[in-house]
C-alpha cells in the first residue's frame, strides 16, 4: 500500500506492447513470449532508456517475429532446423562491450513458410523476404551487396529442379543458407548478413574457400577495392600455417553504405594452444596494428580465466579435442575498401570447454574487473541469471554460446557475449560432447564425398531437358536479374 492506495504492478514493455499490438497467429505469440522478454531484459540492462526500449521492441515486434517460422509444437517434426543457436532457436541475442559503452544485438535466422517443399528446399527466400521488407521502411540500409551474395551463394533454380528430378527434395539435416543481424544503436539500427556456401560448393564442385573469395572480389569496383588485404590474407592462408582455403566456413557482409561497409570471412580452427590462436589473431605476425599487439596481454587473461590455466606455462598447453563440428575456435577476418591488411577477431566456443555457465559467468566477470570494468564485474552474473531465468545454469552449460574478442584504436577491447535461449519444445541444456581422437573438421557442412551418379548425369543433359520437364519450381533469383 502506498498513502492508503493499492501498489499497481508496472507493466514491461514487451507486456505492454504484447497486449497492445496483439498478434497475427499462434507463430508469432509464442515467439514473442519467448524472445521479447530476453531482448527487453538486455536494453535493460544495456541501459536503453524507456523510449528506445518501446521503439526497438516495437520494430522487432514488426518485423522480425513473422521471420522466426512456425512455432515448435511437442511431438511435431520441424520442417527445418535452425542453426543459428545450438539449441536450434533462430534467435540469438548478443552483448557487444566496448570499455564503457554498452550495445544490444541479435540475429536472427530467417525461416519461411514453405521450408524443406520444393518450392524453398533449402530455405533460401525468408531471408530475401525479411530484406525487401526492411527496406520499405529503412531506407539507410544497402542491399547491393546482399543480393550480389544471393546470386553467389545461393543454390539456383536449375541445380534444384535437377536435384528435384534425380532425387526429389533431399532428406536429413541441410546446412544453413542465411542469418540475419541486427545493432541496435543508441540512435539507429544497423543491418549484417551472414551467408554459408556449403551446399553451393558442393553442387559445383568446388572449394568453398575459394568461392567464398571470388564472391568478396566481385564486390569490388565504385570505389571499393578490397583486394590488397584479400590479396595478403590468401599469402597467410597459403603460407603453410594453421588456417587453409578449406576451413573458411561463413561469409558476412555489412548492410551499409559501401564506403564503410565490411566485408568478413570466417575460419574454423581446431588449434586450440593459446600460441596457435596468437599466430592466427596477429595473421603470423604480418597484423602489427598498436591495438591488436596491445590487446594481447587481455587475450591472454581470458585464455588462462576461461580454461582455468594457471598463470605461467599456459601457452603451448593443448586444450581437450572435443568432437564435435561447433567446438572450434572461429576467426573473423574482416575487409574495408583502402586498407592493406584485414583486422581480425577471435570467437572462443564457450559452451563446449565449461562445465556450467555460472563457472563462465564467474570468469568473465573476473576478466572484467581484470580490465577494469568494475560495474559490469559486479553486475554480469545477476544480469544473465534475471535476463535468461534458465534454473539449470549453476549445474550445466549451454545459456553462453561465443565469446569474440578483438582491439580497435579507436575504441580498445571490443568484446561480444552470444547466448542460445532455451525455447519450449524445442532445445534442451547443453549435452557436454565426448573428448577424443580425430578431427572436429570433418564433421562439418553438407554431406561429404562425391554426388549420386545420378544427379551427374543430370547436370549432363539438363540444358535439353529443362525447355520439357513439367513442374520445375521458380526461383526468388528470377526476381533478381
Amino acid at each position: 500500500m502506498s498513502n492508503g492506495h493499492p501498489i499497481v504492478p508496472v507493466s514491461k514493455p514487451w507486456e505492454t506492447l504484447g497486449s497492445i499490438l496483439g498478434f497475427n497467429n499462434a507463430d508469432e505469440e509464442f515467439w514473442w513470449k519467448c524472445t521479447a522478454p530476453v531482448l527487453g531484459k538486455f536494453l535493460v540492462k544495456a541501459e536503453y532508456t524507456t523510449e528506445q526500449q518501446f521503439t526497438y521492441l516495437s520494430w522487432y515486434h514488426r518485423f522480425i517475429l513473422p521471420s522466426l517460422g512456425e512455432r515448435p509444437e511437442q511431438g511435431k517434426p520441424r520442417k527445418w532446423r535452425a542453426q543459428v543457436t545450438p539449441g536450434a532457436s533462430p534467435f540469438q541475442p548478443s552483448w557487444n562491450l566496448q570499455g564503457n559503452k554498452s550495445t544490444v544485438r541479435f540475429t536472427v535466422e530467417p525461416i519461411g513458410r514453405n521450408v524443406g517443399s520444393r518450392e524453398d528446399v533449402f530455405n533460401q527466400l525468408a531471408a530475401i523476404d525479411l530484406m525487401r521488407k526492411l527496406k520499405t521502411t529503412m531506407p539507410d540500409i544497402q542491399d547491393d551487396w546482399f543480393y550480389h551474395c544471393v546470386k553467389q551463394l545461393y543454390v539456383p533454380k536449375d541445380v534444384i529442379n535437377m536435384m528435384l528430378l534425380a532425387q526429389g527434395p533431399p532428406q536429413g539435416p541441410k546446412p544453413p543458407t542465411c542469418f540475419v543481424a541486427f545493432d541496435l544503436l543508441k540512435d539507429k539500427i544497423e543491418s549484417k548478413a551472414y551467408f554459408f556456401p556449403h551446399m553451393q560448393a558442393r553442387l559445383l564442385a568446388v572449394n568453398q574457400g575459394d568461392l567464398v573469395i571470388q564472391t568478396v572480389r566481385g564486390l569490388n569496383g565504385d570505389g571499393i577495392d578490397m583486394n590488397p588485404s584479400l590479396d595478403a590474407f590468401e599469402e597467410y592462408l597459403n603460407s603453410g600455417g594453421p588456417l587453409t582455403h578449406g576451413q573458411i566456413e561463413m561469409l558476412a557482409i555489412d548492410n551499409v553504405d559501401k564506403k564503410r561497409a565490411r566485408a568478413k570471412i570466417y575460419v574454423n580452427s581446431f588449434n586450440n594452444t593459446f600460441n596457435k590462436i596468437k599466430d592466427i589473431y596477429t595473421m603470423g605476425g604480418r597484423i602489427k596494428d598498436a591495438a591488436i599487439l596491445k590487446s594481447l596481454d587481455a587475450l591472454a587473461d581470458v585464455w588462462k580465466l576461461l580454461f582455468n590455466l594457471p598463470e605461467t606455462g599456459f601457452e603451448d598447453m593443448e586444450l581437450p579435442n572435443i568432437m564435435h563440428p561447433r567446438s572450434g575456435f572461429v576467426t573473423g577476418f574482416e575487409f574495408k575498401t583502402g586498407e592493406a591488411l584485414p583486422t581480425t577477431k577471435i570467437y572462443f566456443p564457450m559452451w563446449h570447454y565449461a562445465k556450467t555457465d555460472q563457472q563462465l559467468t564467474d570468469a568473465l566477470s573476473a576478466f572484467f574487473s581484470k580490465q577494469g570494468w568494475n560495474d559490469r564485474a559486479k553486475s554480469y552474473s545477476n544480469d544473465v541469471s534475471e535476463i535468461f531465468m534458465e534454473s539449470e545454469m549453476p549445474y550445466s552449460p549451454g545459456t553462453h554460446q561465443y565469446l569474440s574478442f578483438s582491439a580497435k584504436a579507436k575504441s580498445g577491447l571490443y568484446l561480444t557475449m552470444y547466448y542460445s535461449p532455451t525455447i519450449p519444445h524445442l532445445s534442451t541444456r547443453h549435452v557436454p560432447s565426448p573428448e577424443g581422437e580425430g578431427h572436429p573438421m570433418e564433421l562439418l557442412g553438407p554431406p561429404k564425398g562425391p554426388l549420386p551418379v545420378g544427379f551427374r548425369v543430370m547436370q549432363t543433359i539438363w540444358p535439353a531437358l529443362r525447355m520439357v520437364v513439367p513442374g520445375q519450381v521458380g526461383s526468388v533469383l528470377d526476381t533478381l536479374e
